[in-house]
């Protein structure tokens, strides 16, 4: 708050009076001076500290993210292991557990990305302190951290109803006909979620190269299972007749990007 008082002597000519108001003038100046420097230096010191604590928060998501890869990648292997095993069970009913294919496993793991230091620069109002280019950029790295975690959350629980069968009996050997065919459709369910998250993390990385190293674009696609190239050249025919009704909706094909490894 800045005070300005009256002049005490009276003002006997004009020259008094611009003097009086020329003082005035400037002894504002002077604290509007003085208050914008102080304020200046305090943005600039939160501007500081909100860059830090952000730095700090990232650099937890890259090890986040490279407990994820690793996460991801077993956990595939354990679902695809599972499948084989009950699309064996669904070919052989009755195999005893221990002449199955393989054991089953249901200990995957995911890691949160954390956004507590931007939720915190967010409700306290401080954000507006970054420049736009910043806040934008901020915004859309924690827009995709929170559809991971909500991708992994529902992964976790796709996953549990796959393996709720064993809260009755823990021996696959043991479902009958229907029971493996359902476990099989959520076991599918459960890698469908998965693969989800896989290309989450792979777009998390390509959106800021700075995040270590993922997922590649080979391991998604084994997941899908695509033709081999033998069964591509057989399918060209119906291919080609397929892409000519997509151009006349105007879809233009795209060459693969040979990036993706």
């Amino acid at each position: 708050m800045l005070d300005v008082h009256s002049i005490h002597a009276p003002v006997r000519a004009w020259r008094d009076f611009f003097i009086h108001i020329a003082t005035i003038v400037v002894g504002l100046c002077i604290a509007v001076g003085i208050q914008q420097t102080v304020e200046f230096f305090h943005n600039r010191h939160q501007r500081a500290e909100m860059r830090q604590a952000l730095q700090l928060e990232r650099q937890g998501n890259y090890e986040t993210l490279a407990a994820n890869t690793v996460a991801w990648r077993w956990g595939t292997a354990e679902l695809e292991n599972n499948l084989l095993v009950f699309q064996y069970l669904q070919q052989h009913p009755g195999t005893p557990q221990e002449k199955l294919p393989g054991v089953l496993l249901w200990a995957t793991s995911n890691y949160e990305f954390s956004s507590a230091a931007w939720d915190a620069v967010q409700q306290s109002g401080s954000v507006t302190l970054l420049p736009r280019e910043e806040i934008e950029a901020n915004s859309t790295l924690h827009f995709i951290l929170k559809k991971v975690n909500d991708i992994q959350f529902e992964s976790a629980r796709a996953i549990e109803e796959a393996e709720r069968f064993d809260l009755s009996d823990a021996d696959p050997s043991h479902l009958s006909p229907a029971q493996i065919d359902t476990e099989i459709q959520l076991t599918q369910a459960a890698l469908t979620m998965v693969y989800l998250r896989g290309a989450l993390l792979r777009n998390l990385q390509a959106a800021f190269p700075d995040f270590p190293a993922t997922l590649t674009a080979q391991e998604l696609r084994q997941m899908r299972h695509a033709p081999q190239q033998s069964a591509m050249e057989l399918l060209a025919p119906a291919r080609a007749i397929t892409m000519e009704r997509m151009k006349a909706a105007g879809y233009v094909e795209s060459k693969p990007a040979s990036q993706n490894k």
